[in-house]
């Protein structure tokens, strides 16, 4: 059962581990025959259909590609939200909630961070989360729902 004190369950499966520290990072893959990482994990590489991958934790910090305001979503999700891509140092693009910031306050290409963010509430009435990406001023500041 979810308590005030706990941070609401992510809901990103195992794309998604914390170091010692507590802090989330991304866990991709990463392709032992041509070296192409994939995010979330994946056991067969979309680039050369190897199957001899390793799991590989990604960069916490990118450039947000692209991003817009979703104002219709499942039952249960807050609305409106900000959905984005953000461009990660190893070459991999994340689809991702931008939080944090309000959309006018958004450029392309500026820095961001993950974090973690509450979503919405399921049909049980508990709260989910999952991994974001905040501007990289805002995530440091904020934390995040870990």
């Amino acid at each position: 059962m979810q308590t005030d004190s706990q941070p609401p369950p992510l809901i990103a499966g195992d794309a998604v581990a914390w170091d010692a520290d507590g802090a989330p990072y991304l866990v991709g893959s990463a392709c032992r025959a041509c070296a192409a990482r994939v995010f979330p994990p994946v056991p067969v590489c979309p680039e050369c259909l190897s199957e001899d991958l390793e799991r590989a934790p990604l960069g916490r910090r990118g450039a947000l590609y692209s991003f817009s305001t979703v104002h219709v979503a499942p039952p249960g999700w807050r609305t409106p939200y900000v959905a984005g891509y953000v461009d990660l140092p190893e070459g991999v693009r994340v689809f991702a909630h931008i939080v944090g910031a309000a959309p006018d306050a958004l450029d392309m290409d500026m820095e961001v961070e993950l974090t973690t963010a509450p979503l919405g509430t399921g049909a049980d009435g508990a709260p989910f989360a999952s991994y974001g990406f905040a501007p990289a001023a805002a995530a440091g500041a904020g934390g995040g729902a870990r």
